[in-house]
């Protein structure tokens, strides 16, 4: 049997994006993909709208999950988490514009069957960033450096939201998610190293989004503090775990 995998995208005014992504997605890996869960949070744009036109395209793949208020990524990627199909064997966490790493996923999935997890790292290898912001760099490597300073953990990128974990591994660390913003990425990529798993990386690409991609909802100074507080939490973990 093909292990086959579930797919979660938090998709908030993502309407220039979304129908772009889904159609290169299961054109690419239409023999892998289970299922392909858009978690439609709170959007006020056509997102919803291109959702639905989606489904109707593509009723084999396509599971919407409508978020009520508040809106947040935490929020979505735990309401993704809670649907899963019991018949994926592994789960691809992405962003809705991560349109230049649909060739990465196939990275992934070669080297997943040796890990429990593999995580997209922006950081292995030169040339990998293309306009990335300056102080978005220095705050993603600082965190970076204090988690393998106090956590003893080495990998280089485990707060980006690009993900192939076993299903049986979301599940594990499900109950530990709290964050209802961008930092629930760091405790996704944080939880699974400190629980023991095996997690793996490979070099991807990143690409800061053009103006026809829409608006970034990553804004340093307002996640920060949730960020410092996951960073905490994992100090706390690692001291009861040791």
């Amino acid at each position: 049997m093909t292990p086959k995998f579930s797919v979660i995208l938090p998709a908030r005014n993502e309407a220039a994006n979304l129908g772009k992504l889904i159609s290169s997605l299961i054109s690419k890996y239409k023999g892998l993909i289970n299922e392909i869960i858009i978690v439609e949070d709170c959007s006020t744009d056509k997102t919803l709208e291109i959702a639905l036109l989606l489904q109707t395209r593509y009723p084999k793949y396509i599971k919407i999950i409508k978020r009520k208020s508040p809106p947040g990524v935490g929020l979505a990627l735990r309401d993704g988490m809670k649907n899963i199909s019991h018949k994926s064997h592994y789960v691809l966490f992405m962003d809705s514009d991560f349109l230049i790493n649909i060739p990465d996923i196939a990275k992934m999935i070669a080297k997943i069957p040796q890990y429990d997890g593999v995580v997209g790292s922006r950081f292995m290898s030169a040339n990998s960033l293309l306009n990335y912001p300056k102080l978005k760099f220095i705050a993603n490597r600082s965190y970076h450096f204090l988690t393998r300073l106090f956590l003893g953990i080495k990998h280089t990128d485990l707060t980006n939201n690009f993900k192939l974990y076993q299903t049986e591994l979301v599940h594990k660390i499900y109950p530990f998610l709290t964050s209802s913003d961008f930092s629930v990425n760091s405790e996704i990529g944080y939880y699974p190293v400190l629980l023991g798993a095996k997690i793996g990386e490979v070099p991807v690409k990143w690409q800061e989004r053009s103006k026809q991609m829409g608006v970034s909802k990553f804004k340093l100074f307002l996640v920060g503090p949730s960020y410092l507080n996951v960073f905490l939490k994992l100090i706390l973990m690692k001291i009861k775990l040791l």
